[in-house]
């Protein structure tokens, strides 16, 4: 059997092109240097001191305000039979995020809001924000694949060592699957690339072949693939999902569920070892400041695979998993 989960090494193309992202778009290296651009755009406008983000975010979306000198101040974001997101708009920009494509029901008004769409971009077209920005990378296998819309940011050229670290390491893992290597050195090489990315300060260019792919990508495969495969783990999982119902226009980036009684790192590891990588969202990093309610997410959440590389054999193979796991625990 093979591997399900893990990072991507193929992107499902199309020969039509498919009008997701605005013509006002700037491609950037990575989610990271895109916000970065944000950030130094508005600086350069007005007199900014703080920020509203979300408590459940990822750290990456914390560093490029912490960087640029601005006070990171959280909302709370927590599960009570449903998400729920007490948006403060006391701060000077407030940051506003949807969680894996599932549309969340609220509307925001303050005359600086920046909309992280890494996760909505083929869910739902939001009007609501002066600034939109995401990354690619979480949804197939593109190199860079960072985005923003209006705004015009400076940028330096792409880090190349990056991009064919990313190259590397794709190709790798493509002859892994396909049996004709035997080695997964392709996991240090996507490690060795994050670290690069993460050690990177600055706002840097996409890789051209990135911003081509981009236009062309198979958003209706994409979509159907993962929301067919999503029916599949809700249907199983009913009583434990973070996000219990799939709109008509929600495409899955994951099918996050709450593991009970403490055991979702044993969970996660024994699926590790069926083959099955399924991500935590997130780690809690030095940065966040969470409260009990807060961090029930953080220690029990873990994100079932769901994406456009698999179907219902891949998704029965998790579902028996899991349940194996439940049985013998």
């Amino acid at each position: 059997m093979g591997e399900i989960g893990s990072e991507f090494w193929d992107v499902p193309m199309s020969k039509e092109k498919n009008n997701i992202f605005p013509d006002s778009a700037q491609w950037f290296l990575s989610g990271r240097s895109a916000l970065t651009g944000i950030i130094r755009k508005i600086k350069d406008k007005r007199n900014i001191h703080t920020v509203s983000m979300p408590s459940w975010c990822c750290d990456s979306m914390i560093i490029p305000f912490l960087r640029e000198k601005i006070e990171v101040q959280f909302y709370p974001v927590y599960w009570e039979k449903a998400l729920v997101q007490e948006i403060n708009k006391d701060s000077d920009i407030v940051f506003v995020m949807d969680y894996f494509g599932y549309t969340s029901n609220y509307t925001i008004s303050h005359p600086c809001v920046i909309r992280d769409v890494t996760h909505s971009i083929f869910s739902h077209q939001y009007d609501d924000a002066k600034y939109y920005f995401g990354s690619l990378r979480k949804w197939c296998g593109v190199k860079t694949g960072g985005y923003a819309w209006d705004i015009k940011a400076e940028t330096v050229a792409a880090d190349q060592y990056f991009i064919n670290m990313r190259t590397m390491a794709m190709q790798r893992k493509k002859m892994y699957l396909s049996g004709k290597i035997r080695e997964k050195d392709y996991l240090t090489i996507f490690n060795d690339a994050e670290e690069r990315l993460d050690n990177l300060e600055g706002v840097f260019e996409a890789d051209g072949k990135d911003v081509e792919i981009a236009q062309y990508l198979d958003v209706s495969h994409i979509r159907e693939q993962r929301r067919n495969n999503a029916v599949i783990l809700m249907n199983a999982f009913a009583d434990c999902l973070l996000f219990p119902d799939l709109s008509e226009n929600d495409c899955p980036m994951f099918v996050p569920i709450l593991v009970a009684d403490g055991k979702r790192d044993q969970l996660r590891q024994y699926l590790i070892k069926q083959g099955i990588y399924c991500p935590v969202h997130w780690p809690v990093s030095q940065y966040h400041r969470l409260n009990e309610q807060e961090r029930k997410i953080y220690d029990n959440e873990l994100s079932l695979v769901c994406d456009q590389r698999y179907d219902k054999r891949d998704m029965l193979r998790i579902v028996e998993a899991v349940k194996n796991f439940q049985e013998e625990k």
